[in-house]
């Protein structure tokens, strides 16, 4: 067994520790959620104290198999996809999540299947199974779905397939597809991306070993299906399918909308040109309702309220200076967009001069764009680091990915105040921030 699979087999223990934890805590949980933990799947919310300690044992399995994941890296990542599958066994092990997405999954295929239409803000019926358990988590009418027609099919035929077997079945099918998503993601990673072989070894490791990724494909989430299209996509175009590969990526947006944005680059060349373009008009056609639903039910509910990020750093110390919450966000976005670009043109000067790490300050400036980074979304970012994972931004977008585990803390554990979400903020940000002090002291240095 060579130095990357040694290192990998840890984070699989490492979660394997947690799981077992986990359940031991549990055995003693509150009585008040005691009907949390009566769900098909328990989720982590609003548990106070008790929800803090559960997520600190996840937090501290996934910190403990971080040095073996850089291990892996630096080894050229050999391996990958047993130590994954089982670090995914493992993780799903655990008695709870800290996310509800996947019963919102479950709803929009449900609804899908019985002629409903998920794009819209509908009250869902009772004396449906998957419909009170979705109503638990989310309220009725729950949010509109936000997904692409691709995923939202999946969703229907996935509910349709598992309908008599109950709720639990169709919560596990969607995780087990997240998670044999992920194994894809990692075994695509080793061809689809340039370099070396060992350079390609490593993209995989980045991608299948990520412990952040690791644990949101085992809670279900859909960014790695989205992203097996996109890597299955510069897959054919690297193996001599321009045309088709540049179409398939760009359909990733049916999955989730930021898939689309892979095929954005391949309108750059001649060869791939064409295909992103057929790839991206499909996609836009196919998302009409989509569009619509977004537009009309999702918008106009918005509100800015960013957590665990520079955005939610700077928001409230701005609105406890100036006592205006409008004032306050414009400003927040404001300079988040003046950051965003900086790094964004360091990123560009960078690509001009052929170094494709400039692709990760870009990155890293879309990441501060963010208001609430998710775990899940740490996926997308993990896919852009493996393009340079030894370089200084390559190691700030994956240390990102790990501190974006406390976004789940004001879900899990409560709402914080504004000194603890601006204390959070920081916290959350604090290797964007490293890498901004030490771009502006060399800037200084000049």
């Amino acid at each position: 067994m060579n130095a990357a699979a040694r290192s990998a087999w840890v984070i699989a223990a490492a979660l394997l520790a947690a799981a077992l934890a986990s359940h031991a805590l549990i055995a003693a949980a509150p009585a008040r959620i005691a009907p949390d933990l009566a769900q098909p799947l328990a989720i982590v919310t609003d548990w106070g104290a008790f929800g803090a300690l559960l997520l600190a044992i996840l937090c501290a399995a996934l910190v403990a198999g971080t040095p073996a994941y850089f291990t892996a890296l630096r080894s050229g990542g050999r391996g990958v996809l047993v130590p994954c599958a089982a670090a995914l066994g493992a993780a799903w092990l655990m008695p709870v999540t800290f996310s509800s997405d996947v019963y919102a999954y479950a709803a929009y295929g449900e609804m899908m299947r019985l002629g409903m239409n998920p794009y819209g803000h509908s009250l869902l019926p009772h004396a449906n199974a998957v419909f009170e358990a979705a109503i638990w988590q989310w309220g009725n009418p729950p949010p509109a779905c936000v997904y692409g027609p691709s995923f939202v099919a999946l969703a229907a035929a996935l509910t349709w397939a598992l309908h008599a077997a109950g709720t639990l079945a169709i919560l596990d099918g969607f995780r087990l597809i997240a998670c044999a998503s992920l194994l894809g993601c990692a075994a695509l990673a080793a061809r689809a991306y340039p370099g070396s072989a060992r350079e390609r070894a490593a993209a995989a490791a980045a991608i299948g070993l990520n412990p952040v990724a690791i644990w949101c494909a085992a809670e279900g989430h859909n960014d790695a299906v989205a992203l097996l299209v996109v890597l299955a996509g510069f897959t054919l175009l690297r193996y001599g399918a321009p045309v088709a590969g540049a179409a398939v990526a760009a359909l990733a947006g049916t999955v989730k909308l930021p898939g689309a944005l892979a095929a954005l680059p391949l309108l750059r060349a001649p060869q791939t040109r064409w295909g992103a373009v057929a790839g991206l008009l499909a996609a836009t056609l196919l998302s009409v309702p989509f569009a619509v639903g977004v537009a009309t039910h999702v918008a106009p509910q918005g509100r800015f309220a960013p957590e665990a990020s520079l955005q939610a750093f700077v928001k409230p110390l701005l609105e406890i200076g100036l006592r205006s919450d409008g004032l306050a966000s414009g400003l927040t976005l404001t300079i988040a967009a003046a950051v965003a670009a900086s790094l964004a043109a360091g990123g560009i000067r960078l690509l001009r001069d052929g170094r494709r790490e400039g692709w990760l300050h870009v990155a890293l400036g879309a990441w501060v764009l963010v208001p609430n980074p998710y775990p899940w979304y740490g996926l997308w970012f993990a896919a852009v680091a493996a393009l340079a994972p030894a370089t200084r931004a390559g190691k700030t977008l994956l240390a990102l990915v790990l501190f974006s585990l406390l976004r789940y803390a004001p879900d899990a554990v409560a709402a914080p105040a504004a000194v603890q979400a601006a204390a959070l903020g920081a916290f959350a940000s604090l290797p964007l921030l490293a890498m901004i002090r030490l771009r502006v002291r060399r800037i200084g240095a000049r």
